[in-house]
């Protein structure tokens, strides 16, 4: 069946609905009836005319949410405004793709045309393991609108996010038939109604259950006080030439902080190139980190290392350049260091510039980047301490904190400069998006940012402080070391977004077997 003049409305009204419910404050109570309108549109059509659909309903909702894009692009490609545009409406249309896969897969099953709870469940399976599959740039799910809600995100340190995903799926499926059977004859979806009612109502009751269990465990926990900087450097101020001026600032906004056991600078607070071999954070013959006795730096900065040595002239290729989280004592001692591992495309990185050489020519201003290779633990004895650091965003990789938990981690810190993105509302994204880490870890996640938002986000997933944006501000909180069992989401991993895609292939499978009996 060819799709309609309407179907492209109710494609286009999901469309421009779904980056609303993660751009406004508690806006996120329409992702559970969002999509009804885009599962309207393709449930009676062809597996590419769904696809197509699916296209535009993706590449709308990409391209209104992730808009400031265009800007970063701009500033840190160094491509003109046209070029930035069609780039952005090209990774728009990339990450749209999930909505016209999900809907290739669905209605090339016929699970929209099949009535009861068991096509409701199979199309929950299809978009949870495909949400959780694609490669997305920046990794994020319809379940990260729903942070404000406390009480609902409790079930993450069971199944992860990709559980919320789910059942937000399955709503949006039942609304959906409920508003069939009142506007035309077809069959009343009570199990599908049932279902989603005792699958919220177990959500809910764990969740308060949870925040019970986890406020004691807060208030139980060794405490340990925190300090947070944020300089506010924007990405013209804060480049290699600047660094005196930059690291200067670091400092004299670190010293009235007092002393507290950790000090946190944000991503590429220090300019200078530090090498390897160096022991200690020191610029010009100068310890960076201000001498505050008994306190402990964690600093970002950037590192280089020469793969070559002992011949007459080192080529740019024979240099590594690291984006790298320093943790230092007062001493400016450094104790650890961890690279960052995923680079920001435009930013940080070319795609096949190893290839086609002459890219490098049309971006200059993107950056060389080595990616790092390991995830590294800082761990600072004395304190208890065991710091699972992450630069950037890689703290909305669920993957990273989890294996850094795994390895004994007690803290999460985020080093981040979100002066990328400019004045957007990328920056309140970006903190959203993070929440999910606490709940799935219960661990306290500190956020220090060049810009904002800097915050302290304990393991219920509650923003206990945070700052504006583009304002030099510091923090000072105290934090929860929480030790004890790790959660069944860092032992068990996405076993749920795994299961749902065993779920729907076998069923595939199976039906595709029964036809060609």
């Amino acid at each position: 069946m060819k799709f309609t003049k309407y179907d492209l409305i109710l494609s286009v009204i999901s469309g421009v609905l779904f980056p609303i419910a993660f751009t406004i404050p508690y806006a996120g109570i329409i992702s559970w009836f969002l999509l009804i309108p885009f599962f309207m549109a393709i449930e009676n059509k062809s597996p590419w005319n769904a696809f197509r659909l699916g296209t535009l309903t993706g590449t709308i909702a990409n391209a209104l949410g992730f808009y400031w894009l265009i800007g970063t692009i701009n500033r840190f490609g160094g491509f003109p405004y046209p070029i930035s545009f069609m780039f952005h409406i090209l990774l728009s249309l990339y990450s749209g793709l999930l909505f016209a896969i999900f809907a290739y897969i669905t209605t090339k099953l016929g699970l929209f045309r099949r009535p009861g709870l068991l096509s409701a469940l199979l199309i929950a399976a299809v978009w949870t393991s495909i949400e959780f599959l694609f490669p997305f740039l920046f990794p994020y799910g319809i379940t990260n609108s729903q942070a404000n809600y406390i009480p609902l995100i409790q079930i993450f340190d069971l199944f992860g996010m990709y559980s919320l995903s789910f059942l937000i799926i399955l709503v949006n499926v039942t609304l959906m038939r409920v508003i069939k059977k009142l506007s035309e004859q077809s069959p009343t979806p009570s199990l599908e109604i049932l279902t989603s009612l005792v699958l919220i109502a177990l959500t809910i009751t764990y969740g308060f259950w949870k925040i019970n269990v986890e406020n004691k465990r807060i208030a139980e926990a060794p405490k340990i006080k925190v300090g947070i900087v944020q300089a506010n450097f924007d990405f013209f101020e804060k480049n290699e030439n600047n660094e005196d001026v930059v690291s200067k600032r670091h400092r004299l906004m670190s010293e009235p902080l007092g002393s507290p056991d950790l000090i946190v600078w944000p991503e590429t607070a220090i300019q200078a190139w530090i090498p390897m071999s160096s022991k200690f954070l020191v610029n010009d013959g100068e310890i960076v980190v201000p001498e505050i006795k008994g306190t402990y730096f964690l600093v970002g900065g950037l590192s280089y290392n020469i793969n070559k040595i002992n011949q007459d002239k080192i080529s740019d290729e024979d240099i590594e350049r690291f984006n790298t989280a320093f943790l230092t004592d007062s001493r400016g001692r450094i104790l650890g260091r961890y690279h960052k591992i995923k680079l920001l495309l435009f930013g940080e990185y070319l795609p096949f510039v190893n290839y086609i050489p002459a890219l490098k020519k049309i971006s200059p201003a993107t950056g060389d980047f080595t990616p790092g290779n390991e995830l590294n633990l800082f761990e600072i004895k004395e304190k208890g301490i065991k710091i699972a650091p992450l630069i950037c965003y890689e703290d909305i990789i669920p993957s990273f904190s989890r294996k850094l938990v795994k390895k004994g981690a007690n803290l999460i810190v985020n080093l981040t400069n979100d002066a990328w993105f400019g004045r957007s509302y990328e920056p309140y994204q970006h903190l959203v998006v993070s929440v999910a880490r606490a709940v799935e870890t219960r661990l306290y996640l500190v956020r220090a940012t060049n810009t904002g938002v800097s915050a302290v986000i304990d393991p219920l997933g509650r923003v206990v402080a945070q700052t504006e944006i583009f304002k030099q501000a510091t923090l000072e909180e105290e934090v929860g070391i929480m030790n004890g069992d790790k959660t069944l989401y860092t032992r068990i991993g996405n076993v749920l977004p795994w299961g749902c895609l065993a779920f729907w292939v076998g069923f595939a499978v199976v039906t595709r077997l029964r036809r060609t009996i």
